[in-house]
């Protein structure tokens, strides 16, 4: 009797996790072909990452599960969240919505990897973390075998130092920590909620007449504000260090105040911006999908000027209809940035694995401005080949994210997706920078 209560209680169980895809079945064969044909054929990066590319083995996976009636929700989209994510470029996006992911999760302590562990570089209180911890195994796998297992997708890079944990933490709900002295002790992680994560942005000045800017985000009305109250620091310093450390992006312009500080001499807005044109896919999806939004768009407008512009675009679809990749000349930049009458005499920019989008573009910026910028640190995320992204819906709670454009050095071979932009001096990683801000400190010394 025993055994029978047992073996319902099971069923039971079963049925109620299994439920949802039985009362709204999806079609597989569908999803499938709009992803996979998306990605093929409209992606304008999928050359490149050509090699990345294995639908097959998460199609084997979902079917296989449906075959034993055994696919959730969560199976799915996690098996086609990993095949997006195959392909290294943080550009193309895949969403579902209603299942927990580590999206809508928080993480509430940082890491930064090693070959044979993870090491804490800061924790909330409750973590049961403190900085310095080695986190040997997570769901009870040590790093090694987790990268081989996930074949290092989800981490963005195979090099230790570059790799994002953040993702797979997220989830983790069971930690093998060793800390301070050689104690060892299995946590149980708390699946955190997602919260607003914080940007900031920080003024002060060091010991030597140094300027130090750190910039999490790229957010013009704060760099407005924070240049009306401490320019005058600024243009009476020896030396300007700017931290990006961790810059996320924002707005493209956020840091045009700070360019007359930075460059050695009289330098065109062209040539500091390094436009060299892009490339565009204008594949027939592309053009329709593209079409159908601007037209949307248009029909909410008043202004002439902003009418006019929408109508440009719009033409640019329907005279490209089709034709595939098409080289699209840089936009005009006009005027100059000249030298403010004070400002410092060196600029060091720090950066790090973790700046990326627009972040990146300004670093890219930094270098153009001349002899006084000298970039320190690691290489920065490596986000800025493929770009202008066409969201469509491949299910009614699912939806992919793909760009549509790349950038000449792209389309050449000079592209920095998972390399990054290069420093003028690369300072690797090591666990003494948990303790001490060992960039900042060579910053200083410079």
């Amino acid at each position: 009797m025993e055994l029978t209560e047992r073996v319902e209680r099971e069923r039971l169980a079963k049925e109620a996790i299994y439920a949802e895809m039985k009362e709204n079945p999806i079609d597989l064969d569908a999803l499938y072909d709009a992803m996979v044909k998306t990605i093929h054929y409209d992606y304008v990066g999928f050359e490149d990452k050509r090699k990345y590319y294995m639908p097959n083995e998460s199609r084997t996976y979902v079917f296989t599960n449906y075959r034993y009636g055994t696919l959730t929700m969560e199976i799915l989209a996690r098996s086609l969240h990993q095949f997006v994510g195959d392909m290294h470029d943080r550009h193309l996006r895949f969403h579902c919505e209603d299942w927990i992911d580590y999206r809508n999760l928080a993480m509430r302590y940082r890491v930064r990897a090693a070959r044979d562990c993870l090491y804490v570089t800061s924790a909330d209180p409750g973590t049961g973390l403190v900085p310095g911890d080695r986190i040997l195994e997570v769901q009870s796998m040590p790093p090694q075998r987790i990268r081989a297992y996930m074949r290092h997708t989800a981490f963005h890079s195979s090099n230790p130092e570059r790799e994002l944990w953040g993702g797979y933490l997220r989830m983790a709900q069971s930690l093998e920590v060793e800390h301070a002295g050689g104690r060892r002790e299995r946590l149980e992680m708390t699946l955190w909620p997602a919260r607003e994560e914080l940007y900031p942005i920080e003024f002060r000045m060091l010991e030597g007449e140094s300027a130090y800017l750190r910039l999490e985000r790229m957010d013009r009305a704060a760099m407005e504000e924070l240049l009306a109250q401490h320019g005058g620091d600024i243009s009476h310093s020896r030396k300007l260090i700017l931290d990006l450390r961790r810059n996320v992006g924002g707005d493209s312009d956020a840091c045009d105040g700070l360019l007359p500080y930075l460059v050695d001499r009289e330098r065109s807005m062209a040539g500091l911006l390094g436009d060299e044109g892009c490339w565009c896919l204008f594949t027939e999806n592309n053009c329709n999908r593209r079409y159908d939004v601007l037209s949307a768009f248009r029909a909410t407008l008043t202004d002439p000027e902003e009418i006019a512009l929408i109508d440009a675009e719009l033409a640019l679809y329907r005279d490209n209809f089709g034709k595939g990749l098409v080289f699209l000349p840089p936009e005009p930049a006009e005027g100059a940035v000249s030298p403010a009458p004070a400002a410092p005499e060196r600029v060091v920019v720090i950066t790090d694995t973790f700046c990326e989008d627009e972040g990146e573009t300004f670093v890219a910026l930094c270098k153009r401005c001349g002899s006084k910028v000298t970039v320190i640190g690691r290489p920065t995320m490596g986000t800025l080949d493929y770009f202008d992204p066409i969201t469509i819906a491949v299910h009614e709670k699912m939806t992919l994210s793909y760009p549509i454009r790349m950038t000449h050095a792209a389309h050449e071979g000079r592209g920095i997706s998972e390399k990054g932009l290069s420093v003028d001096e690369y300072i690797p990683w090591t666990p003494d920078e948990i303790g001490r801000d060992l960039l900042l400190e060579r910053a200083m010394a410079l």
